[in-house]
């Protein structure tokens, strides 16, 4: 029955989440109706645009065919009047993609038949959601295709859902796959290290693509405000077209990614966008699209080299905590290179799909082919990313010591992690001293060892240290009522719990468990008339 629920639960969380996403689409829609039509025409025009957006926000196709007046006034003759759009606005399954993320966290915490059977359901959910409001927008002007609204937005809550379970669970799982195969530990360490080293290497590219977009939006602000005001919206129509181009940002994004690394991407058929050639033909009039340089400036090349420069500090990061080795334990040159050329891999095919998800018709026409080719960024990506990471984890390593085979290079203590300051070298250094509490106790007794065994360090006479010990004054009796140890004075140190009895802590018999030397080296017995008087008792 605990399954069932389970089930069930999960199937009415993912349905909310995908309704979620509608009705968002709808307010903007409704806003737009109320306010700039003054809720005139037909209500269900502003539904299917709604449910149209949704669509193409999870990377349904969606089939247009325009009216004789509409594509006069676009200026497409007949052939041009029907079309497919096929470019994702992927801002808007970003959110499907994250609240299933969050559910999938939660569904990592039961076991594993409990947390498939609510996979299926949500993931099924979500299909029959996008089916149902895919059947509700069909009409002859824009129609969805209806296998795909069930079948995309399904997938995207099922990417989001075992994402999410895999992080929590993934590293058990490849544990227990390595011991079902039989592989060594030795084999699953480079192997993690791939896995980690490959997406962090990917999410840099995708983060120097996201820099440039940015930077490109600064730089040409004012093209962007001139688009602007050629459109002559009004004030509702700023806030759509500023939501409109927010659901493309994952789509810029890779587009600037795609740039950095080389071959750039298209803006419909015949033109070229990349740091070493741009031929740009008609653009459609966005204010986003204002961040391309039209030009080829000298400075674009160096670009190209910023891949690579994040996939080195990846490879450090993972050569100083992945891949660090010991002297017991070090680290193999093939290793890293299994490492490094299988994180470029895993990388490289991460920026394609990317790549492949941002690609596809905008519009018909010349527009009918827009993005990067994914082939070709999955290959420069790889390329790029596996030199960067082999750079990074052949030479990330901090302190000094030799790979196995005799190799020389810097090695670092395994299991020992680092941080970002570390590596680039404003950190405490891993070579320097910790001042922790197993080192201050080993410190104090090998001070308090040396001063009992040599008390001519301390300043004393050495003569007297070679002198007979039967020429030195009586040891003071430990029973009497001014003995005391106030010899050496050496730091108070918190020392772990000990499994003895506390009895023998406070036995007179046992040994001081802080060493001091005798007292009779000083050559006399201090006394503090200040703490006893005539009447004290002694035996008190």
């Amino acid at each position: 029955m605990r399954r069932v629920w389970a089930g069930i639960g999960q199937a009415v969380e993912s349905a909310a989440i995908a309704a979620v996403g509608l009705v968002l689409c709808a307010l903007v829609l409704l806003a737009v109706w109320g306010i700039d039509q003054g809720f005139g025409g037909d209500p269900l025009l502003q539904w299917r645009i709604a449910v149209d957006a949704w669509m193409l926000g999870h990377g349904v196709d969606v089939g247009i065919s325009l009216g004789a007046e509409a594509a006069a006034a676009l200026g497409l003759d007949s052939a041009g009047r029907a079309f497919v759009l096929t470019l994702g606005a992927w801002g808007i399954g970003v959110i499907t993609f994250w609240l299933h993320w969050r559910s999938g966290r939660r569904l990592a915490e039961l076991p594993l038949v409990e947390t498939v059977i609510a996979v299926t359901t949500g993931t099924a959910a979500t299909g029959v959601v996008g089916l149902l409001a895919g059947m509700s927008a069909q009409h002859p002007t824009a129609a969805p295709n209806l296998g795909q609204a069930f079948a995309h937005p399904a997938i995207v809550a099922l990417a989001g859902m075992v994402a999410a379970i895999v992080a929590a669970r993934g590293h058990d799982w490849l544990q227990s796959l390595a011991r079902a195969l039989t592989i060594d530990d030795l084999w699953m360490r480079p192997v993690r290290a791939a896995l980690r080293a490959g997406l962090g290497g990917a999410v840099g590219v995708l983060g120097i693509g996201a820099l440039l977009v940015a930077v490109g939006l600064f730089l040409r602000f004012t093209d962007g405000l001139l688009i602007m005001e050629s459109l002559e919206v009004t004030h509702v129509g700023v806030a759509v077209l500023f939501l409109v181009q927010l659901a493309l940002v994952p789509v810029a994004v890779v587009w600037g990614a795609a740039w950095a690394i080389g071959p750039g991407f298209m803006l419909g058929r015949g033109s070229s966008v990349s740091p070493l050639d741009t031929g740009l033909g008609p653009v459609p009039a966005l204010p986003m699209l204002s961040a391309i340089d039209p030009d080829v400036q000298p400075w674009m090349l160096v670009v190209v080299a910023l891949p690579v420069l994040v996939a080195v500090v990846v490879g450090a990061l993972a050569r100083q905590t992945l891949l660090a080795g010991s002297t017991d334990r070090p680290v193999h040159w093939w290793e890293l290179a299994i490492a490094g050329v299988g994180g470029g891999v895993l990388a490289g095919a991460l920026l394609g799909l990317a790549a492949m998800l941002s690609a596809g018709a905008a519009g018909p026409g010349r527009l009918s082919l827009t993005g990067p080719d994914a082939v070709l960024v999955a290959a420069w990506g790889a390329l790029e990313v596996g030199v960067g990471l082999l750079i990074g984890l052949f030479a990330g390593g901090r302190g000094t010591g030799r790979l196995a085979g005799g190799i020389a290079l810097p090695l670092a203590v395994e299991g020992e992690g680092t941080s970002m300051r570390d590596v680039l070298g404003f950190g405490q250094g891993r070579d320097e001293p910790v001042d922790d509490a197993d080192t201050v106790a080993a410190d104090v007794a090998a001070v308090a060892t040396d001063v009992a065994a040599d008390p001519a360090d301390e300043g004393g006479d050495p003569a007297e240290a070679d002198a007979d010990p039967a020429d030195a004054p009586d040891a003071p009796d430990a029973h009497a009522p001014d003995a005391q140890a106030t010899d050496v004075v050496v730091p108070f140190v918190l020392r772990a719990p000990s499994a003895e009895p506390a009895d023998a802590f406070y036995d007179s018999g046992a040994a001081d468990p802080i060493a001091r030397p005798d007292p009779a080296h000083d050559g006399h017995r201090p006394t503090h008339p200040a703490n006893r008087s005539e009447g004290d008792d002694p035996e008190r």
